[in-house]
């Protein structure tokens, strides 16, 4: 429930955002309407790729760190094995 008014809202704050080029394009003047959108989904994709960066360099090195405990982890149960 709570995520349909989250999105119902959301859609509303889009609309009014950007409800002078919804009139324009439903009145038939596409071109500006187009050229927003295309500006729009290219401020997209730059963020996309910068978040998306930003995890992978974090996952990358939440693996290593994991890697290196098992390791250690490894050395250590090892080393206790033998006399």
């Amino acid at each position: 429930m709570l995520g349909r008014v989250f999105i119902a809202l959301a859609g509303g704050l889009v609309v009014w955002k950007y409800r002078d080029s919804l009139r324009e394009y439903l009145g038939g003047n596409a071109g500006p309407a187009r050229a927003k959108l295309d500006d729009l989904l290219q401020t997209v994709q730059e963020k996309s790729e910068v978040l998306l960066d930003q995890a992978k360099d974090q996952l990358s090195s939440r693996i290593g760190s994991a890697r290196e405990r098992i390791r250690a982890g490894a050395a250590a149960a090892g080393s206790r094995e033998t006399p």
